[in-house]
């Protein structure tokens, strides 16, 4: 269980921010979204431990984030970046067995039995095996995201966060990442997605916390959370005659 209460994050001394509080469980897939600049990407940062805190507490079980390891929180979360550059021009199964160097720092070649098939599994997963051999910056901005996925899923972390994965993917990949994040929930991991993407977020995610000017507006089941008045003061979108968002009028 990740426990984020009275969230407070500044940058450049302005509240980006302001007073956030949720949980994410075991087994739920969450959405978090909102209009640009809402603050979604700064509160997954620092649930992270990438972005400092200015005020609040982030808290997993029972452990207080800001006294626990590096190595811990490593074991407690796997966190996939909106900006996810390489700076070597590794093999894409080397990209992705970063993803187990917490447990077992070696490339590919290297690891044991178990961790290659874990990292074998992981590029099947995100529709990237074939892309095992290929130099990542080789690859296409969609291929480079699909080997990052199998990067976050070979963690054995509980918890997955993610800023905008679906970001460089065709529709065809966005629908199989997402269904590939909804069977990681099911198994009893607990995910959460920045997505812009509201009815991807209505179709796949159990909840849907909803952010604006920093601060949170809603929280709940999509229907709830998307309700018409949200996606109209929040989105500044409506539901059109066939259920599909437009503009509001």
């Amino acid at each position: 269980m990740i426990s984020v209460s009275g969230l407070v994050v500044h940058l450049g001394g302005k509240p980006v921010v302001d007073g956030l509080s949720f949980s994410l469980a075991p087994g739920e897939f969450v959405a978090m979204a909102g209009p640009n600049g809402a603050g979604k990407s700064t509160a997954l940062k620092a649930v992270a431990g990438v972005t400092p805190i200015t005020s609040g507490s982030v808290r997993f079980g029972e452990a207080d984030a800001d006294r626990i390891s590096r190595s811990a929180r490593a074991r407690t979360l796997a966190w996939l970046p909106q900006l996810r550059s390489v700076a070597w021009n590794l093999r894409a199964e080397d990209v992705v067995a970063l993803g187990r160097f917490i447990e077992s720092p070696a490339p590919y070649d290297r690891l044991g039995t178990a961790d290659r098939a874990a990292v074998d599994a992981a590029l099947v997963k995100s529709d990237a095996a074939h892309l095992a051999g290929r130099s990542v910056q080789a690859l296409s901005g969609g291929e480079q995201a699909r080997v990052h996925l199998a990067r976050l899923l070979v963690s054995p972390a509980p918890s997955l966060l993610l800023d905008e994965p679906c970001a460089s993917l065709d529709i065809s990949h966005q629908l199989s990442l997402m269904q590939t994040l909804s069977n990681e929930a099911a198994s009893g991991r607990a995910v959460m997605v920045v997505l812009h993407d509201l009815e991807l977020a209505a179709r796949y995610c159990s909840r849907v916390i909803v952010m604006d000017g920093g601060r949170k507006v809603a929280d709940g089941p999509p229907d709830a959370s998307l309700s018409d008045g949200v996606l109209r003061r929040v989105f500044a979108v409506q539901r059109g005659p066939s259920g599909g968002l437009v503009r509001a009028g």
